[in-house]
């Protein structure tokens, strides 16, 4: 039987309160169509469009998102979706969207989103970054990164590479710098948005103990966040202070310090 308007609105609304696509995965039409306007964005055909939704739904949940306020609005061709996502302690308007459907189907979606949302994601990951540094969570902070994230690092410590590729060989440095320091705190943080929502620019310095006496690490990192996920990371610091400490620590000069 075929669905009608009001079945198909309750549908998509119920899935995308719950940030799952699955709900309304099969609603789409063989040819559906989904675009971003703001962005320039077009996906055609079920799977494909199916699949967008699904990755969006993945990527709000690595922010932070648990759930989502969705508002339907029956049209003539169609319905119209108003989303306010929200997390632990947050609320914020996510974006408009577009259906037209034809018997029974979902044959386009335009969506609309919050552009300056954006720049609220990339900081959120920010401060998750930040936290699982001063808690040391090295797990936690390794996971913040892309798969095949890059780190480089102009003002490079002796024995450390100026570009670094991958996840998890920032998962094994983490660690490594785990066993012979222990960070305590965070302070002088700066956070500077640009034109770009997923780059940042932070100022930072970190407070730590190593070999019983306390450290401050001065940091610059220009940052390119996507997905919920750091993509790539300029770090600066102090590399003579850096070399310093891991001389002290390790005369044979490991560069886990």
């Amino acid at each position: 039987m075929t669905r009608t308007m009001p079945e198909i609105a309750e549908l998509v609304r119920r899935g995308m309160s719950s940030l799952d696509a699955a709900p309304f995965a099969d609603l789409f039409a063989a040819e559906a169509v989904f675009e971003m306007p703001f962005t320039g964005v077009r996906i055609e055909g079920r799977e494909a469009v199916q699949r967008a939704l699904e990755a969006g739904g993945v990527r709000a949940r690595a922010v932070g998102l648990t759930k989502a306020q969705v508002t339907t609005t029956l049209t003539d061709s169609g319905f119209v979706v108003e989303l306010v996502v929200s997390g632990p302690g947050f609320e914020i308007p996510s974006s408009v969207g577009i259906l037209t459907v034809s018997d029974g189907e979902i044959t386009s979606y335009r969506d609309y989103p919050n552009a300056s949302a954006a720049s609220w994601f990339t900081r959120s990951v920010f401060d998750r970054f930040l936290a699982a540094s001063v808690e040391n969570r090295w797990d936690d902070l390794a996971d913040l990164y892309a798969e095949d994230v890059t780190i480089e690092m102009p003002f490079p410590l002796p024995g450390v590479p100026r570009v670094t590729k991958g996840r998890e060989e920032l998962r094994r440095r983490f660690r490594a710098a785990g066993q012979v320091r222990r960070l305590v705190k965070a302070e002088n943080v700066v956070v500077h948005e640009t034109t770009d929502p997923t780059v940042l620019v932070a100022e930072f310095d970190l407070h730590g103990e190593a070999a019983g006496s306390a450290f401050v690490s001065s940091y610059v990192m220009v940052m390119t966040i996507r997905d919920g996920l750091i993509i790539h990371s300029r770090d600066y610091t102090d590399t003579a202070a850096a070399a310093e400490r891991v001389k002290a620590l390790s005369p044979a000069g490991s560069s886990a310090g």
